[in-house]
């Protein structure tokens, strides 16, 4: 019977039959203990018992010789107790039984060197090159060790040595470009970076943040290293090189490159190659780039709502560089291809209205605006509309265009530009009214500097109202350093009752102007002329504030605050006042 057994299953095998191997319950209840010994020892060495948790891994490492968990734990109860060197039987231990394990060579590499074995760590080393030669782990951490404890030149030569074994140029070179610029090699070291990024450029962010790292001149040697590449005949290293100086920021060699890159691609790959272009120069903020890239896109569409998803995307970044010709030009193609009358259509053709108010004649503006207004009599854009187009206008001197716009526009917007409008011609009483009809609709605040500039209007005496009116006109056309120096040229020949206010909202014009040294200017005025006035409280903070924020600022910050908290304990803005200074003492 027994005999029938063993031949049936010698023919099996022979034939090839694959037998379900079952684990015998000792190894699983071999699997269990060791689990429940870790958990035991890791209680231990957290809680500060190492001799107890060192007892316990030795014990896993006794019945299985080949555990990394207990291995590695037993390495760190033995740092902990500073007799690291004894972990060294255990490693050769394993390595007897396991010796292509990496992490442990390394381990045992690790120990040495703490130890003060730099001959053992050679001769270790030496050991796992025989055993495995062609390991491109083997030569990379021992040549990370030796660069740290004896040199970069020594573990140069390992990586070289590895290299050579494996006879394949872009192998190590990674490493060795790293070791090259340590040692200030900088030529040799992006010349092994350019090897690194491989055929087909997959390590091109790896070498991308190398570069970037660089402390001296990183754009140079982006530069260098994107000749290098860009002059290869493989693809893929010539798409690195791209990648790299859209990376760097490098436009004018990125797009360069692009053009010459996309020219041998065609149908899929060459999409592919666009839209990655298109979207990391979107991301460096190269809009000259990602504007050739969609406007690539666009010309390749497969239908007119691809095309419109480029040009929306082309206009964005258009706007963002600037560039209101190219913007324009493509809101054209998005309003056409629109179904006319459409919702899409109209708010498309809004947008191109706004473009083209900036660079086409005034008239061309005033007439496009008619025919909107034509075709979309109640369109909610066209309060907004007349609006841009008026300001406009005035900014091109034309106030009569501007006063035509508006003409029977009833809007929040468009009230507030003829309020302004008026104010230009000095009729500040009716200014005011168009204001007062413009505040319901606009945003809160919007809505409160317009409140104080009308407020301080009524309060004016006719000459100061006048100057206030004439410095509001002329910052609502984008002329805010000059509506600032207006008022403050013509203080001496105001009542005293008008300067305070006019130096605080002439520093408002400043601030909105992006000319704050100006506003700061007028506030110490402000400060050292009228010190008792309602506004001065506010002053002060506010140029405690724009001190703060300069190199030799805080402690006259400081000095203003205090005197201002000090001085007019219930003006309302001392709550703010003192969390102010409290926050500049602290950063003392």
């Amino acid at each position: 019977m027994r005999g029938r057994v063993v031949r049936r299953l010698a023919a099996a095998v022979a034939a090839g039959v694959t037998f379900l191997v079952v684990p015998v319950p000792g190894a699983r209840a071999q699997g269990v203990e060791e689990s429940r010994l870790l958990r035991e020892a890791s209680t231990r060495e957290a809680a500060g018992d190492f001799d107890g948790a060192e007892s316990i891994y030795r014990r896993i490492l006794e019945g299985n010789p080949t555990s990394q968990v207990g291995l590695f734990g037993l390495e760190r109860v033995l740092r902990g107790k500073g007799e690291i060197r004894s972990l060294l039987p255990a490693v050769d231990a394993f390595l007897a039984r396991d010796p292509g394990a990496a992490g442990v060579r390394h381990l045992k590499l690790r120990v040495l060197t703490s130890v003060d074995s730099m001959s053992a760590v050679e001769d270790e080393a030496e050991r796992w090159f025989r055993e495995q030669p062609r390991s491109l782990t083997a030569y990379r951490e021992v040549a990370a060790i030796l660069e740290r404890t004896v040199g970069p030149d020594r573990a140069l030569e390992v990586l070289e040595r590895g290299r050579r074994a494996t006879g394949a140029p872009s192998d190590l070179a990674l490493e060795m470009g790293d070791v090259l610029a340590a040692m200030g090699r900088r030529e040799h070291a992006l010349r092994e970076w350019a090897q690194a990024v491989g055929d087909d450029g997959g390590q091109a962010s790896l070498v991308s943040r190398r570069v970037a790292g660089l402390t001296a001149d990183p754009q140079g040697a982006a530069r260098f290293l994107v000749g290098v590449l860009g002059d290869a005949p493989q693809p893929g290293r010539r798409r690195a090189a791209v990648q790299i100086a859209l990376d760097m920021k490098l436009s004018e060699e990125a797009l360069e490159l692009s053009r010459r890159t996309v020219s041998g691609l065609e149908d899929r790959p060459r999409t592919a190659f666009l839209a990655d272009v298109a979207r990391r120069a979107r991301d460096a903020g190269l809009a000259d780039v990602a504007s050739w890239a969609y406007a690539e896109l666009g010309q390749e569409a497969g239908s007119p709502a691809e095309r419109r998803q480029f040009d929306q995307r082309l206009v964005e970044i258009s706007l963002a560089a600037g560039d209101t010709a190219d913007a324009l030009e493509a809101q054209r193609r998005v309003v056409s291809s629109f179904t006319p009358g459409s919702v899409d259509h109209r708010r498309a053709r809004a947008l191109e209205l706004r473009l083209q108010g900036v660079v086409v004649p005034p008239g061309a503006a005033r007439a496009a605006l008619e025919a909107f207004r034509d075709e979309f009599p109640q369109a909610p854009e066209l309060d907004a509309l007349a609006a841009e187009v008026a300001r406009t206008l005035v900014a091109r001197g034309d106030a009569e265009g501007a006063e035509a716009v508006l003409e029977g526009m009833a809007g929040p917007r468009a009230s507030l530009e003829r309020g302004y409008l008026l104010l230009a011609g000095e009729r500040p009483d009716e200014a005011r009214r168009a204001f007062l009809m413009a505040l319901p609709g606009l945003e809160p605040s919007e809505a409160t500097t317009v409140i104080q500039f009308v407020s301080l209007l009524a309060r004016l005496s006719p000459a100061g109202g006048g100057v206030l009116a004439r410095a509001g006109a002329l910052a609502r056309q984008g002329r805010g350093e000059e509506a600032t120096a207006s008022v403050s040229d013509a203080l001496e020949d105001l009542p005293e009752e008008d300067r305070p206010p006019l130096l605080a909202e002439g520093a408002r014009l400043a601030d909105r102007a992006g000319a704050a040294g100006q506003g700061a200017g007028m506030r110490r005025r402000l400060l050292d002329d009228y010190p008792d006035s309602p506004e001065a409280a506010e002053g002060a903070l506010l140029l405690a504030r724009f001190r703060a924020g300069e190199p030799d600022g805080k402690d006259e910050a400081i000095r203003i605050l205090e005197d201002l908290v000090v001085g007019s304990p219930e003006a309302p803005v001392v709550p703010d006042a003192r969390r102010e200074l409290e926050r500049l003492r602290r950063a003392r």
